[in-house]
C-alpha cells in the first residue's frame, strides 16, 4: 500500500508510484528521480510482487533515505501505474519535418 521514507529531516509516502510530502521540493525531486530511473531502466521488474517497495529501495539508496515504514502494495493497482510509467513516450511535437524523398530516377539522373 505505502512506503514510509525519511530523508534527512523530511518523511516522504510513496503510495500508487507518487511521492507525497509534507516539502514541495523533495516530493517534486523524488517523483522526477522515480519517473527518470523508471524511463532509463524500465523500473522494477514486472514479475515483482511489490514493486513500490522495490522503486522506495532505489530511490532512497540515491537521495540517502531510510525506509521507516512498509506496508505491503495492492499489486494490481501499483502494478497497473508502473506499468503505465514504462511506456515509452513520444514526442511528435518535436519531430524534425521529413524531407521529401527523390524518386530514384531523378537522383540517378543528376
Amino acid at each position: 500500500m505505502s512506503v514510509l521514507v525519511r530523508f534527512g529531516r523530511q518523511k516522504a509516502i510513496l503510495r500508487v508510484g507518487k511521492w507525497l510530502s509534507a516539502d514541495v521540493h523533495l516530493e517534486r525531486q523524488l517523483n522526477d528521480s522515480t519517473s527518470t530511473w523508471i524511463q532509463s531502466t524500465g523500473g522494477p521488474p514486472l514479475s515483482d510482487p511489490d514493486q513500490e517497495q522495490t522503486v522506495a529501495r532505489e530511490i532512497a539508496a540515491r537521495f540517502g533515505g531510510r525506509i521507516l515504514l512498509h506496508m505491503k502494495s495492492r499489486l494490481p493497482l501499483s502494478s497497473r501505474y508502473f506499468f503505465e510509467q514504462r511506456q515509452m513516450t513520444l514526442h511528435f511535437d518535436r519531430a524534425l519535418p521529413m524531407q521529401p524523398q527523390r524518386k530514384r530516377r531523378a537522383a540517378a539522373a543528376s
